[in-house]
């Protein structure tokens, strides 16, 4: 039984990026230790940046230009009949996103289902945080409307030298979930691994849904 989700293009705008993914679903090394990727930028013009998966960002950290993409990348997960309910199935990605815009470094495996989310939040003055978030259904459903608790998909976070996750580990709810407060001036990133539980019987089918983030600056 295959789970299949979806993960959209980032955006770049002065208030607003949202990310968009349906199931079965959608840092860098510094100098010195290795360290949850949330690095300072310098302030600048009001914006904000999302990509979650396949992005459009030319250039690096010093001058790059983050720009607006429609691509919707997946997260799957095929389940043959004779392994339904047997145990957690890691989820392959068709994004293809390996390295950081800030830097290039090489920051996820996507051949392994890794799926990079990150982005920066710039402002002059603003002392309050932007807030990225998630919001997914409470189902998956297939083509004769059987489901699947969207539960049964979490995620795992890392991302290459990190010592801890900048974007917690977690599960889907089934509604909005904050997952992370970024500070102005800040930039941040991790690589995400989704997984099916994959611990009960289901029909037979494509069961899909859409998981919507958001970066939203106050």
């Amino acid at each position: 039984m295959p789970s299949v989700m979806r993960l959209s293009s980032p955006s770049a705008c002065a208030a607003r990026a949202a990310a968009a993914a349906a199931l079965a679903i959608a840092g860098l090394a510094g100098a010195g230790s290795a360290q949850a990727y949330l690095v300072s930028i310098t302030p600048g013009a009001r914006a904000i940046y999302l990509q979650v998966g396949t992005g459009s960002f030319t250039g690096t950290y010093s001058g790059g230009t983050p720009g607006n993409d429609s691509t919707i990348n997946t997260v799957t997960a095929t389940v043959p009949a004779s392994a339904i309910g047997a145990g957690a199935q890691t989820m392959a990605t068709n994004s293809t996103t390996a390295n950081s815009p800030y830097d290039n470094y090489a920051y996820c495996t996507p051949g392994s289902g890794q799926v990079y989310v990150g982005g920066f939040y710039r402002s002059h003055g603003s002392k309050q945080d932007a807030t990225l978030t998630v919001t997914a259904p409470a189902y998956l459903v297939n083509a004769t409307s059987d489901t699947i608790p969207i539960s049964t998909i979490s995620w795992v976070s890392s991302g290459a030298r990190d010592a801890s996750a900048t974007i917690p580990s977690g599960t889907f709810t089934g509604s909005r979930q904050l997952l992370l407060s970024v500070g102005v001036n800040s930039w941040f990133e991790s690589c995400l691994t989704f997984s099916y539980s994959n611990a009960q019987l289901a029909p037979a089918g494509t069961f899909t849904g859409r998981a919507v983030y958001e970066l939203v600056a106050p």
